[in-house]
């Protein structure tokens, strides 16, 4: 068996289950939307059950041109899958072979990393400003002929920060390689540099109707780029790309944006009032244009994954990012919840300063 399995495979770690949480769990450590989608998303889901036993739509285009409407870009610029992770693999397969080397600002999304190793690629870890802001002239400069892929998150997770829009345009006017910026945070912070694909066609934006729209269940996630790679992407990806009830979710979902837009302003407040709060406790807060927020919890002398654990024995969960690549011991990654649960989460972690 083993001379079958691909010597990548053997260098990956395993994978474990993660934790299962009670319905009485504050889950404020994957950055979800807090609350349930639109009852109209309901309402779509349980109408599209009874033709499960159907195959979704072929590419999904009917989907396909509700997002363009939505981002006013035509419907062969658009491409869909499940989810932001399995975007972030399809545009890795259209252009890694064994050794190409990807680059990555970091701190940033950790998947972008496990994907790249996955299908063979060199990651090459880029160090961000001490404002997490890119520094443009180390990324130029780590550019090789086996550079294929620059990945960017914006805002970047887990740092909650925007990158300077002239940053990317620099990048994008000084080098060919694929530039892959991901949006997924798009409808909180409302910035984009999809408006450019159409001048730099090695622009590749990803989207997520997980963070403003509540179906991170779901899995279901879009990108943004010029005909021509649109076209390459689906080449190599199957022809059921979204499930059935994703398709009739996202479509509910974009029928009916006052709910997002009204869940998402709610948001924003409570993100205010958290981290003036956390401040109010002595911690560092980090600006954020996401719906969570960068902590730092070095003042209380005390360990990120110490106190991640200490609430985790309470049944409120947030990421620890101590020691995550370009980041200390004390940092951790804090999603705004609904007011009850953060408050909840507030009084606890009071309990806890040292």
């Amino acid at each position: 068996m083993e001379k079958s399995i691909r010597s990548i495979v053997h260098s990956l770690p395993s994978k474990q289950a993660g934790m299962v949480k009670s319905d009485r769990a504050i889950r404020l450590d994957k950055g979800e939307f807090p609350y349930p989608p639109a009852p109209q998303v309901i309402s779509a889901i349980q109408a599209a059950a009874s033709g499960i036993n159907r195959y979704p739509e072929v590419l999904t285009n009917t989907l396909r041109q509700a997002l363009a409407d939505y981002n006013q870009v035509e419907l062969d610029q658009i491409f869909v899958g499940n989810g932001s992770d399995d975007l972030i693999e399809l545009v890795l397969k259209i252009c890694i072979e064994p050794g190409d080397q990807v680059i990555l600002p970091v701190p940033t999304f950790f998947v972008y990393g496990a994907a790249s190793q996955m299908l063979g690629g060199v990651t090459v870890a880029v160090p961000r400003q001490a404002d997490f802001g890119l520094d443009v002239a180390a990324i130029l400069a780590a550019i090789t002929p086996r550079t294929k892929l620059i990945f960017i998150a914006n805002p970047n997770n887990p740092t909650a920060n925007l990158v300077d829009r002239m940053a990317l345009i620099e990048l994008l006017d000084q080098t060919d390689c694929l530039i892959v910026v991901d949006e997924c945070y798009f409808e909180i912070c409302q910035t984009t540099i999809a408006a450019e694909i159409e001048k730099y066609p090695n622009l590749i934006v990803l989207r997520s109707l997980s963070k403003g729209f509540g179906l991170a269940g779901l899995r279901l996630g879009y990108g943004i780029t010029n005909s021509q790679m649109t076209d390459y992407l689906y080449r190599i990806a199957q022809i059921f790309p979204v499930n059935q009830l994703a398709i009739a979710a996202g479509m509910a979902a974009l029928a009916n944006l006052d709910y997002m837009e009204t869940k998402l302003a709610e948001i924003k407040k409570e993100r205010q009032q958290l981290a003036e709060a956390l401040q109010a406790l002595g911690l560092k807060v980090y600006r954020s244009d996401t719906n969570f927020l960068l902590v730092s919890c070095k003042s209380w002398h005390i360990t990120s994954a110490s106190l991640v654990a200490q609430l985790a024995q309470q049944e409120i969960f947030v990421a620890d990012f101590g020691g995550k690549p370009g980041l200390d011991n004390y940092h951790l990654r804090i999603a705004t919840g609904t007011p009850a649960e953060n408050e909840v989460f507030l009084a606890t972690l009071q309990t806890l300063k040292p």
